[in-house]
């Protein structure tokens, strides 16, 4: 049996953030590096996994999320920055899409096996649709959101 895959411990690293510092954790809470290094008993910022499964199951389980704190650690956010955590996101995603189909733009087709132009043609059609409709999309949103504050509503 390969024990390549073995548990460092009888605990998982990700649940015992999650039971130790985040399970009873309220709004504004900070976890520090140092809490994360002292409980895992190494240092944290070497592999900062952990912290993102345990805010995945702090969200699922308890509607809060992390927001990192430079220099510090992490802190429980409230419900009303939720919106601005989400946009953040967003933003990232789209960024990381432009990306995406420019990194296809300059693809020098020439330098791939016909398994491989297969594979890219098959990848960039899908790609392309979902770059599209992220557009599309977006400017539809757009137009929507100037059109209410046209007439006064707030969004």
């Amino acid at each position: 049996m390969s024990t390549r895959f073995q548990p460092k411990g009888v605990k998982a690293e990700w649940l015992m953030v999650f039971d130790e510092l985040l399970k009873d954790a309220d709004f504004g809470a900070i976890v520090t590096y140092e809490e994360l290094d002292e409980l895992l008993e190494r240092r944290f910022v070497d592999n900062r996994a952990p912290i993102y499964r345990a805010r995945a199951e702090l969200g699922d389980t308890r509607k809060r999320w992390l927001e990192a704190v430079p220099g510090v650690g992490y802190r429980v956010i409230e419900a009303n920055e939720h919106v601005r955590i989400a946009g953040q996101h967003k933003r990232k995603a789209q960024r990381q899409m432009t990306t995406m189909v420019k990194v296809a733009q300059v693809t020098d087709l020439s330098r791939l096996t016909p398994a491989e132009l297969a594979d890219f043609e098959s990848q960039s059609k899908v790609n392309w649709l979902l770059y599209s409709a992220l557009v599309h999309h977006e400017r539809r949103i757009t137009r929507l959101e100037e059109l209410a504050r046209d007439e006064g509503k707030d969004i």
